[in-house]
């Protein structure tokens, strides 16, 4: 056979890799501008529920403020203490100061506008009156002032002062409702499209996964139909240059594809709870994921052991945590690709969640990991075992999320098996349990079934 037949082969598998690699770079753009309008559509909503927030504190302030001008004033004229003329002349000072803050705010609309003009209007009436009777009692006498104190015309204008600030106080709550309910609804949204990107994004992935594998597949037939004992030796040296070449590249997109969306829910302003406990679950499941894809690339995608599967998923944690989680030795047992990935983001949940509320939380706690093998009737079944001890009372969760399907019905079923969680209060027990020779071996193992989005 020719020596220019591998080039050709080659060729075409770099022609066919573009596709995929457009459709990745595609999917990061969309995803990037996509979360740029949410998060700036996301800030308007914010900067209108601050503006809100300070004109109330504002109205609150100026009526306030009056309140103290005119205190100070009927004091000054009934004690005739000059101390009273202190509260007095502050409190004309700051009314005036937030007047012409709420001015800058403005009122959204120009109802509230007008209404903030007729308030000006208001205030300056009644500063002057405030300011008149002072001067009488200073120029004239006492008896004077507290006689022109007795006219109704000041209580009259205090009074509709009260019913603007009142009216404009509840205008300013039914606009921040109408913000804070269009951020829930933005929020919500965010959630739904972050949620469809990242399984956009997985798809992807596993294309990518399956043309390596068929790579993989054409380099073999053609190795196999070398008739030279030189060029088959050669070619197999070749054979397996390239494909460590393309497992490096591929795990190493596989990060920065990783990257990408961890960047894309990370980078951001924060302040909202929901998403800050959004962001952290993606991204610690996306770093379990990058985990479990270390080991896979480099055992060259074959079998992976138990073992090493449970020390990628704890070994991130601290020295003190980390001597708490005990591994019995066991059978020796592997798993495919597909099989290794959801187990792995089993044992990933199993140890957040110890982590955050079990065991491992409490400097007390201990988490036991063992396995064993039974012969049973229809053959050899292979238990796991994850057990919990010594931690926080224990209470079964009031609502199911994603982490539940994964270590309940997503395990079990990339494995064939059972999956069965015990919430005893002395601590939490997960069992895996699923026949020995369900195994297919790497090459004809199938992509793991996409789980619903990520939503708790």
């Amino acid at each position: 056979m020719p020596k220019t037949a591998p080039k050709v082969l080659e060729i075409s598998t770099w022609q066919e890799g573009i596709v995929p690699l457009a459709l990745v770079i595609g999917w990061a753009g969309i995803t990037a501008i996509l979360s740029f309008l949410f998060f700036q559509a996301m800030d308007v909503t914010r900067m209108r529920v601050r503006a809100t927030h300070d004109v109330l504190i504002s109205l609150k302030d100026f009526l306030s403020s009056a309140l103290d001008a005119e205190t100070g004033q009927r004091g000054y004229l009934i004690t005739q203490n000059d101390s009273y003329l202190v509260p007095y002349k502050d409190g004309l000072e700051k009314a005036q100061l937030h007047i012409r803050r709420l001015e800058a705010l403005g009122g959204g609309g120009s109802e509230p506008r007008s209404r903030l003009t007729e308030l000006r209007n208001l205030w300056q009436e009644k500063s002057q009156e405030l300011t008149l009777k002072i001067n009488i009692a200073k120029e004239v006498d006492f008896e004077t002032a507290r006689a022109a104190v007795g006219n109704n015309r000041g209580k009259i204008v205090m009074d509709q002062i009260r019913d603007i600030v009142s009216g404009l106080e509840a205008k300013t709550m039914a606009t921040r409702a109408e913000a804070i309910a269009e951020q829930d609804v933005l929020i919500r949204r965010l959630f739904t499209y972050t949620q469809l990107t990242t399984l956009a994004g997985l798809v992807a992935l596993l294309y990518l996964l399956s043309q390596a594998r068929g790579v993989a597949a054409q380099l073999r037939i053609e190795v196999a139909n070398r008739h030279s004992a030189d060029e088959l030796s050669q070619e197999r040296a070749e054979q397996a240059l390239r494909m460590r070449v393309m497992n490096r590249e591929l795990v190493h997109r596989t990060k920065n594809l990783i990257s990408v969306v961890q960047a894309i829910v990370r980078n951001q302003e924060k302040g909202s709870p929901e998403i800050d406990r959004f962001v952290a679950g993606l991204s610690s499941r996306l770093t379990s994921l990058g985990s479990t894809l270390d080991i896979l690339v480099r055992e060259n995608w074959s079998e992976v052991r138990l073992e090493d599967l449970i020390a990628g998923q704890l070994r991130h944690y601290s020295e003190d945590i980390a001597r708490r989680i005990a591994v019995a030795p066991g059978p020796p047992i592997k798993f495919t690709a597909s099989e290794a990935q959801m187990l792995g983001l089993a044992l990933h949940e199993l140890g957040t969640n110890a982590a955050k509320y079990g065991a491992l939380s409490d400097t007390r706690g201990r988490v036991d990991i063992s396995w064993r093998e039974e012969n049973t009737d229809k053959g050899a079944v292979i238990a796991l075992f994850w057990k919990e001890d010594g931690g926080p009372l224990v209470e079964a969760p009031a609502r199911h999320g994603f982490g539940s399907r994964i270590t309940k019905s997503l395990v079990a079923r990339s494995v064939g098996g059972t999956a069965v969680i015990d919430y005893s209060p002395s601590g939490l027990t997960w069992t895996l349990t699923f026949a020995r020779d369900r195994h297919t071996g790497p090459d004809g193992d199938e992509a793991p079934e996409l789980a619903p989005p990520i939503s708790e």
